[in-house]
């Protein structure tokens, strides 16, 4: 997998950079400190992945940042920023990049915005507030029906989840909770179907981008 970090300085994007190759395999890094120096890059030998920090809003008129959102067509990005700026989370999604991390964000929920997106779906912080809630459908695939459906897990389905990112296999999972391994995959099951989520990892970002998870 390769990824592209566009920061100004360095520090922030080696903290990236320690992300990446500490949980994704043969991960290879790219670093610019310009979106013109990102976009040479990216023309010779593209990427799975951009980490953009802004600082205030998008240069709209900058030729570098009209190629970016043309390459955002077919390649996910992320925007590093602060929560705060209200106009640059919703001008996120308005120019269809992929997500938004606030600065402030931990690295498990970086790790698994990060996962989500590769995975193909968006994410937006939780404290983004009711404006995100409201307009989900459009940032992250679901309808305020899914949203809510998700907000009303059970709580052996909330265990189950709890599980799940941490890694552990349904046998395990079957044992610690004192149940079979047959109730434990038709949970797996509904709550693949309520996430809409395709395999365990993409549920566990998805549970995470709804902050389900403890």
């Amino acid at each position: 997998m390769r990824a592209m970090l566009i920061d100004s300085y360095e520090i922030c994007r080696s903290g990236f950079k320690y992300i990446f190759n500490d949980n994704f395999d043969d991960c290879h890094v790219c670093e610019a400190s310009t979106i013109d120096e990102a976009v040479a890059c990216l023309d010779e030998n593209g990427t799975d992945i951009i980490v953009l920090t802004v600082k205030r809003q998008f240069l709209t008129n900058d030729p570098a940042f009209i190629r970016l959102r043309e390459i955002a067509q077919n390649t996910p990005v992320i925007v590093l920023g602060e929560i705060d700026n209200r106009p640059l989370v919703e001008n996120t999604f308005r120019y269809n990049f992929h997500g938004f991390l606030d600065r402030s964000t931990s690295k498990k929920i970086v790790v698994a915005a990060i996962q989500l997106v590769l995975a193909g779906g968006q994410y937006y912080p939780p404290e983004f507030g009711e404006g995100a809630e409201r307009n989900l459908s459009a940032y992250n695939n679901f309808t305020r029906t899914d949203f809510d459906k998700c907000k009303r897990l059970t709580r052996r389905q909330l265990q189950v989840l709890q599980a799940i990112s941490e890694g552990k296999p349904n046998k395990l999972i079957a044992e610690e909770l004192g149940i079979s391994p047959g109730t434990v995959k038709v949970h797996v099951s509904n709550l693949m179907k309520d996430l809409q989520a395709t395999n365990r990892t993409q549920a566990v970002a998805i549970a995470n981008s709804l902050n389900l998870l403890s």
